[in-house]
């Protein structure tokens, strides 16, 4: 079997279709690689994820239980959102610990806060991306702040059971599933 390497389409045009504050929907007309003509919807994010998987002075890990209607289902996730414009990731990631659960590290220094890497959320749906945040020696610093339409619980969990529930597929979720894998390559979990 030879090995060819892709080559990247041609975009000829794109209308934005649908856009809300959430998602905008945008259609390319493209030429493929052997000059046929395809049309492409993809999806436009409203900006940057971030997200923070954090562990308390015992070593457990702070997990958020939300209903996502997309799927239909209450999920485990990390707490996380979207960077504002402008914002520092790090900043925003903290920012959304903070308003989602009310935790914080309690020194943001190179020894407790640490970027682990990102994670495109579906390149065959467009850019949008979530960047990934370990934060250690979390303490309760403030009252939860949450966005109108979120509803989340908080909850701790041993390395042990995130690492089971990721392995029986109870978490799907790509920044979870992502984090895990992060946290196992620097030997952290």
């Amino acid at each position: 079997m030879s090995y060819q390497e892709p080559f990247a389409w041609k975009t000829l045009s794109s209308e934005r279709v649908f856009g809300n504050r959430w998602i905008g929907v945008v259609v390319d007309n493209v030429e493929l690689p052997d000059g046929k003509r395809y049309e492409y919807t993809r999806l436009e994010p409203p900006g940057i994820g971030v997200g923070v998987i954090g562990f308390n002075a015992a070593g457990d890990l702070l997990l958020e239980r939300e209903y996502r209607h997309g799927v239909g289902e209450v999920i485990w996730q990390v707490p996380g959102g979207l960077a504002a414009r402008g914002e520092d990731l790090q900043t925003a990631g903290l920012r959304e610990l903070r308003e989602e659960t009310g935790y914080a590290p309690a020194a943001v220094d190179g020894e407790t806060v640490a970027y682990l890497g990102a994670v495109w959320d579906n390149p065959g749906f467009g850019i949008a991306i979530s960047h990934l945040y370990r934060v250690r020696g979390l303490e309760v610093a403030a009252a939860t702040n949450h966005d109108h339409g979120e509803y989340v619980t908080s909850a701790w969990v041993t390395p042990g059971w995130l690492k089971e529930a990721v392995r029986s597929g109870e978490i799907k979720d790509r920044v979870v599933v992502a984090a895990v894998a992060y946290l196992l390559l620097r030997e952290e979990l």
